[in-house]
């Protein structure tokens, strides 16, 4: 099997502009493996998931992933074991490039393997993006490892979750959509400041709370759901 984490993405290798590299782990999303990776998951987060687009839609990409997502089913001590091994790797091999290291374990999931890691490896920064109101509010009370950062995500049925979780210091990342006085997305939103989430994805440097905007592109530009939020919701 190949490797289980990628440093070759698109958006978070953007980071290493601004002096990290972050290394990911994909699985397949949803349960498209025939087991669920993201239990709090809607229909729109599923349908415009990133998992559904660029290298995602290769074939190769999408055999892989499942791979990924039906060893750690099927036999999860060895994909811990792997996964561990691959991060610690990463940390021993630090000098051999002038750029820090972050870990983003859920990129196309939501299971918390981040904070297991964080634990175990307290000098490497962890971050992720989750639906899961529990883990949300556990990070907004200070229960999680210090080397862990999370963004709690907007989707078209969670508002409220939304509020609890800027009202108690958890940036919240919304995707929008339309004209906004001329701008992509709003100046506030829910009374909380945005801020350019396009331009890199190293979160646990956004100062908080505030709301990660992010533009809504190709299909879910055309979303109507509340998923992306429009001007006029």
């Amino acid at each position: 099997m190949s490797d289980l984490l990628n440093v070759q993405n698109a958006k978070t290798i953007k980071g290493e502009k601004l002096g990290y590299r972050t290394h990911i782990l994909y699985l397949a999303s949803g349960d498209k493996s025939g087991h669920e990776v993201c239990p709090n998951r809607t229909e729109a987060c599923f349908k415009y998931c990133l998992d559904n687009a660029g290298r995602g839609r290769m074939q190769s990409v999408i055999d892989g992933r499942m791979r990924k997502t039906r060893l750690y089913f099927n036999s999860p001590p060895m994909f811990n074991a792997l996964l561990n091994k691959e991060v610690h790797r990463a940390i021993a091999n630090k000098h051999k490039r002038a750029l820090n290291l972050c870990f983003r374990l859920d990129g196309t999931s939501d299971l918390g393997f981040g904070i297991k890691a964080a634990k175990a490896h307290p000098t490497a920064q962890f971050y992720d993006y989750t639906k899961n109101p529990v883990t949300m509010r556990q990070f907004a009370a200070g229960e999680l490892p210090l080397n862990y950062h999370l963004t709690f995500s907007h989707s078209e049925t969670n508002r409220d979750d939304c509020r609890y979780a800027l009202e108690n210091g958890v940036n919240v990342a919304v995707p929008f959509v339309g004209d906004w006085n001329g701008a992509p997305y709003p100046e506030t939103f829910l009374g909380f400041p945005t801020i350019a989430g396009d331009t890199h994805d190293l979160r646990f440097l956004d100062p908080s709370p505030s709301v990660v905007a992010l533009k809504a592109k190709g299909y879910l530009s055309k979303d109507y759901s509340g998923f992306a939020v429009r001007p006029d919701a």
